[in-house]
């Protein structure tokens, strides 16, 4: 009988350090779980502020429209996401304006298309902008929000808009130049502007631009040189 109780105490403490065990091995799980959902929260919220931080600065001249679509719309996916966890009062608080916005840009409304780069402190903005692009369109490919063809295709625009952006100071530079009767200043950032444009010559939408500068560069050159310099 003392042989069998002891048997039974030694298996009901056995039973009772796996039990603990198990339960301290759970509890340890939940809690790394927690931390991890945390800082992916924490994360999410960081990128969204990101992403807030870079609509607000590119003009939609340089934020392609499919790129600026599924911005917004990632935007307020992780918006509505993240108040589930009551962490973004002040991102809710301006989610109806975004909630907006992607109802116009899905009608192709682009409320700043016309607006330009007027400053070297503005084309640092928006180069810095444009520079986050790639890497949050390759982040939602991670995460299954847009497929790998279209990010590379908004990517290549966004070259092409890296681009644009510096042509369209140095074209401002160009016009100033020319109001002060500066021919030869305005030739010279016109050319640069060309050169510009000439880096992302392949895509279809530099053809307007390389044409139109072209015809400006032309035009300036006869005043200055005759109509016969370029022949030479």
């Amino acid at each position: 009988m003392t042989g069998g109780f002891l048997v039974t105490i030694i298996i009901a403490v056995a039973i009772g350090g796996t039990a603990s065990i198990i339960a301290i091995a759970l509890m340890r799980f939940y809690k790394e779980r927690q931390e991890r959902q945390q800082h992916e929260l924490e994360q999410l919220s960081r990128r969204c502020y990101r992403v807030v931080d870079l609509l607000n600065c590119l003009p939609d001249r340089y934020l392609p429209l499919l790129s600026k679509q599924v911005l917004v719309e990632y935007l307020i996916s992780s918006i509505h996401l993240l108040g589930r966890h009551k962490l973004v009062s002040d991102l809710e608080a301006i989610l109806p304006g975004y909630e907006q916005l992607l109802v116009e840009l899905k009608a192709g409304h682009q409320a700043s298309i016309n607006d330009k780069v007027q400053t070297h402190v503005q084309l640092s903005q928006v180069h810095q902008a444009l520079q986050a692009v790639p890497l949050l369109l390759r982040g939602l490919v991670s995460n299954n929000f847009i497929d790998k063809a279209t990010a590379k295709d908004q990517v290549a625009l966004v070259r092409f808009s890296f681009s644009l952006a510096h042509h369209d100071l140095l074209v401002k530079e160009a016009m100033v130049s020319l109001d002060l009767d500066k021919k030869a200043g305005a030739l010279e950032k016109l050319r640069q502007a060309l050169a510009e444009m000439e880096k992302v010559a392949t895509y279809n939408e530099s053809a307007e631009v390389i044409n139109k500068l072209n015809a400006s560069i032309q035009r300036i050159e006869n005043e200055l040189f005759g109509k016969s310099s370029r022949a030479g």
